[in-house]
């Protein structure tokens, strides 16, 4: 066996690579207007007090606005922390899933369905960019629908099946050679 690593397909690393810059750049965007993002959120939120269910008066709904201002303001730090997490483990889990003693015709769908948990962080800017328009609670079950259930849920699936295919190679006798 070679001591060096075998790379992960070029899906795994176009992945983890706009994950890395999805998240990386979230956050820079976030630092330098952070007050502008928010100032944008909140006249959203003001225009619309029928989905916000406020009184209409922005005096006595100060707190409810800032409220709804800060769930938009932490979805898009969720696509920040998301963006450079789902980067990390699109690459981490695809690397290890292409050296693992694992069948050559596994590790390529696996790969697949790792890496399409980078469709997972955009539903945080969805959230982020519409709250203040819609409504976390018109929103919630639809993102979670279209974005986190069946992206979250395949990248998780990738990675038991990467498990168990290994424990299976591991108990079959199949071991990595090594020092």
């Amino acid at each position: 066996m070679s001591d060096s690593l075998r790379r992960p397909p070029t899906i795994a690393l176009v992945a983890s690579l706009c994950m890395f810059a999805v998240g990386a750049s979230t956050g820079g965007l976030l630092v330098s207007f952070q007050d502008a993002l928010s100032e944008a959120a909140r006249r959203e939120v003001v225009k619309r007090p029928e989905v916000h269910g406020f009184a209409g008066a922005e005096v006595i709904d100060q707190a409810r606005i800032a409220e709804i201002v800060e769930q938009s303001n932490n979805a898009l730090r969720m696509l920040h922390v998301h963006g450079l997490g789902l980067g990390m483990l699109i690459l981490l889990v695809s690397l290890a899933t292409v050296n693992l003693p694992i069948p050559e015709h596994l590790k390529q769908p696996l790969c697949v369905f790792v890496s399409l948990g980078a469709l997972y962080p955009p539903g945080w800017l969805a959230l982020g960019w519409l709250i203040p328009t819609w409504g976390l609670a018109r929103l919630r079950a639809p993102i979670e629908w279209m974005f986190f259930v069946p992206f979250g849920g395949a990248a998780i699936l990738a990675i038991w099946g990467t498990l168990a295919c290994y424990i299976v190679a591991l108990l079959r006798g199949r071991r990595l050679e090594g020092p």
